[in-house]
């Protein structure tokens, strides 16, 4: 920990709340397909849903949002997303901790989450941060070792200057780990025990905090 002078954090379920992506993923995209081809509601999203599943997670399309606006002729998902932004919410700590932490650290962000929704997702705190990555947008896949190690390399650090902190087990803790990262599991749900429950916890974990 002495050596740390980069934190990067996952978005999603560690800055902020699935809630917009589940939304617009779930709701949004169903809604605006009904709407073009006069469907109601539960077709349309039967239809979304299957479709969806022809792809699956381990493809690159399965997280592009102007892929599957092009699939579906939805037009330009810019400014739908922007439409909804007021689905975000941010967990209760994450402002004060990213102002605590941005006066000693440099902080950037390291997701599974495309730009086009990572950027509006984080817009009320972007301040706080140096650099974005999505590994998704970049390799099309969620974070695994070379992602961290990518990373590293375009922050000009060595894996053991930089801490992650995430709520993914797999991509977020073994992941970073594996690359040579310092990382922290963050479990909200307090069911694991040695982990982060909030990111106020994180402050305990770090050289000069009680």
């Amino acid at each position: 920990m002495q050596r740390v002078r980069i934190i990067s954090f996952d978005a999603e379920g560690t800055l902020a709340s699935h809630a917009f992506s589940h939304r617009f993923w779930q709701e949004t995209v169903p809604m605006l397909l009904g709407q073009k081809e006069r469907l109601p509601f539960d077709r349309a999203a039967e239809h979304v849903f299957s479709e969806y599943q022809t792809i699956g997670p381990n493809r690159p399309e399965w997280f592009d949002i102007g892929y599957w606006f092009r699939r579906f002729e939805l037009g330009d998902p810019i400014p739908v997303i922007e439409r909804y932004r007021f689905l975000i919410e941010f967990y209760p700590e994450t402002e004060s901790v990213l102002r605590e932490l941005s006066s000693r650290y440099q902080l950037v962000v390291a997701s599974t989450t495309p730009f086009e929704f990572l950027r509006p997702l984080l817009r009320d705190v972007e301040h706080a941060f140096v650099r974005y990555f999505s590994a998704t947008s970049l390799f099309g896949r969620p974070k695994d070792e070379a992602f961290f190690r990518h990373m590293c390399v375009e922050l000009d650090a060595a894996p053991s200057e930089v801490l992650h902190v995430g709520d993914n087990w797999s991509h977020d803790y073994l992941s970073s780990s594996a690359a040579g990262l310092t990382a922290l599991y963050l479990d909200r749900s307090r069911s694991s025990n040695g982990c982060l429950h909030s990111l106020s916890d994180l402050l305990s974990h770090l050289p000069g905090d009680s």
